[in-house]
């Protein structure tokens, strides 16, 4: 395995505008974070270990990893040689198109993976074989079909009903007003006193009932945010300096250095994988 961290990402629009990453991280820590959407993932050498709020698991060679979507987690290399990868950044509403057509959970509720390590060989050589005519010239029809096919395993192997309603709508609504109140002021430096006299609960208690609902603290909340607002405009093409600005970053360096925490690549790495469908 390369002794150097390398990454390429792409999407595939034909997947529901799916995002393709194939990546070897050598000492790279990922911290607290979460995505929009569900990520799947092959590792092909090396080991990383992952935790969620409620699950750990080392995943090596072979291992699949699966993060739900929002779901919070961190990942660390296992030794000092990292580990290789390819991973899938999937839209939730595929899993429930086929969690559908399955008809093994009703339309109210919502669906979690039982992450976020485990070894499936099936599935695992599915995801390498979508993967791999993700980069080839194949037919939308062939990457779709493996792509059902993957959903469906997971979905019969890997899952369970979880709430039937959104965790938006079971939260404290202090909460959800220090949530919005962070989207809203994306670019200012907030404080905490401020957070707390929005949503009307004092320092030490906000911080309790975030950490609980959210599964982060709320500066980790709003780094995350910036950053998919940073994905946002750069699927737009904006340049990086007026992205930093927008978003609330020092400059340039510090939206690089935190996006690629984050993220796993660099900003400009990301935007390139948009660029040829505009």
């Amino acid at each position: 395995m390369s002794h150097d961290s390398s990454v390429k990402v792409w999407r595939m629009m034909d997947l529901h505008d799916a995002e393709m990453l194939k990546g070897t991280y050598v000492q790279h820590m990922y911290p607290w974070h979460a995505h929009e959407e569900i990520s799947l993932g092959l590792v092909l050498e090396g080991a990383i270990n992952l935790r969620t709020r409620s699950r750990q698991g080392i995943a090596k060679a072979g291992s699949f990893t699966l993060i739900n979507a929002e779901e919070a987690h961190y990942g660390t290399p296992v030794n000092a040689e990292g580990w290789r990868c390819r991973t899938i950044h999937l839209n939730p509403q595929m899993v429930q198109i086929t969690a559908a057509d399955l008809r093994r959970y009703s339309p109210a509720s919502s669906i979690a993976f039982l992450g976020p390590t485990f070894d499936d060989p099936d599935a695992a050589n599915e995801l390498l074989e979508l993967h791999r005519r993700s980069e080839a010239d194949a037919s939308s029809l062939e990457r779709q079909s493996w792509l059902v096919t993957l959903i469906a395993r997971l979905l019969l192997r890997h899952s369970e009903a979880a709430v039937t309603l959104p965790a938006r709508e079971r939260e404290p609504r202090a909460v959800g007003l220090a949530r919005d109140y962070l989207v809203e002021n994306l670019g200012d430096k907030v404080t905490l006193d401020e957070l707390a006299a929005t949503s009307g609960l004092p320092p030490f208690r906000l911080l309790r009932a975030f950490q609980q609902s959210v599964g982060l603290t709320p500066h980790a909340y709003q780094t995350q945010t910036r950053i998919r607002a940073a994905c946002r405009l750069l699927r737009s093409q904006q340049p990086l300096v007026d992205i930093a600005v927008s978003t609330g970053f020092a400059d340039q360096a510090h939206l690089t250095r935190t996006f690629k925490a984050i993220m796993g690549m660099t900003p400009g790495q990301y935007r390139d994988a948009f660029r040829a469908f505009d």
